[in-house]
């Protein structure tokens, strides 16, 4: 008898329990999760241009310049031949001023020095004016002269003097400082108002005399004695 009057109660209550389960309002369903942003790996290739590769903009940025048009060249001029280029640069040339007298008859003595310390006495005759006196003797022709300076030359074993010094003075204050000549140079002694030097030569510590006179533009010598 109980066990059916709690099967009827059930059954009188499952209307009830069926009718609130329908009143009761559905729970609201879960909205969905907004899409995700397409990262830059997975936008379509339609929607956006691709971004320029380095490598290019690069390329772009480092392009030169256009090179300006090249001018005109003047046409050349034909090269001049060796001896009209020779011709012109020497009259380019602005020739040395002279120094004083007594700097030319020092450089001189020293050229004429140099010629008769090695023997070449035929290569001094340029240098020399005649009639030229050596020593006690006159000469009025180079060959005679020659022959016999390079005997005394010889003689006096040249290859062992050496020159020191060269002194040049004006012919008036080497005889006020020397005196005068020895008797045998006396005839070469110059006339008044001529212009004479003395270059005083020290070889090796014996003393030699040179005595110049200009000719023209150059200073020659014209007396020797030591």
């Amino acid at each position: 008898m109980r066990r059916w009057s709690l099967a009827l109660l059930l059954t009188a209550a499952s209307p009830a329990f069926a009718q609130e389960a329908q009143e009761a309002p559905a729970a609201p369903a879960a909205e969905p999760a907004p899409a995700a942003a397409p990262t830059a790996e997975q936008a379509p290739a339609g929607d956006a241009a691709p971004a320029e590769k380095p490598s290019r903009r690069r390329a772009k940025q480092e392009a030169p310049a256009e090179a300006p048009a090249p001018e005109a060249q003047a046409p050349a001029v034909p090269e001049l031949p060796l001896d009209e280029r020779m011709r012109n640069t020497n009259a380019q040339i602005v020739p040395p001023q002279p120094g004083s007298p007594a700097d030319r008859v020092r450089d001189e003595a020293r050229y004429l020095l140099s010629y008769l310390l090695t023997g070449d006495v035929r290569g001094s005759v340029p240098m020399l004016s005649f009639p030229f006196q050596l020593e006690e003797r006159r000469f009025d022709a180079p060959e005679s002269l020659v022959v016999t300076w390079v005997k005394q030359l010889r003689n006096k074993r040249t290859d062992l003097v050496t020159l020191y010094d060269i002194e040049v003075l004006p012919y008036a204050e080497m005889e006020k400082k020397y005196g005068k000549p020895p008797a045998r140079l006396g005839a070469i002694a110059p006339a008044r108002g001529t212009e004479v030097y003395a270059a005083v030569a020290n070889l090796s510590g014996h003393a030699a005399v040179i005595l110049y006179r200009q000719e023209g533009s150059e200073w020659k010598a014209f007396a020797y004695t030591d």
